[in-house]
């Protein structure tokens, strides 16, 4: 019979290895073209006003322009 310290031990390192595996997939390259993803970042400079779900949005659409920009030397946005 497993003891609860080896229980709960279990149902924590589930936890975290559910939690490091869900983040990772965060990491994914968008599929958009690059005049996409251009219009993306263009709308979300010229808007003060964002909504929360737009922030995110918008931090995603730079973490991928400095991506693309890294892997191929073209910092087009």
């Amino acid at each position: 019979m497993l003891s609860r310290e080896r229980i709960n031990l279990a149902i924590l390192a589930s936890l975290l290895l559910g939690l490091l595996l869900s983040l990772s997939g965060c990491e994914k390259p968008m599929n958009i073209s690059d005049e996409a993803l251009l219009d993306h970042m263009e709308e979300c400079l010229s808007n003060d006003n964002l909504t929360p779900g737009m922030a995110v949005a918008c931090g995603n659409y730079q973490k991928e322009c400095r991506r693309r920009g890294k892997a191929t030397g073209n910092y087009f946005c």
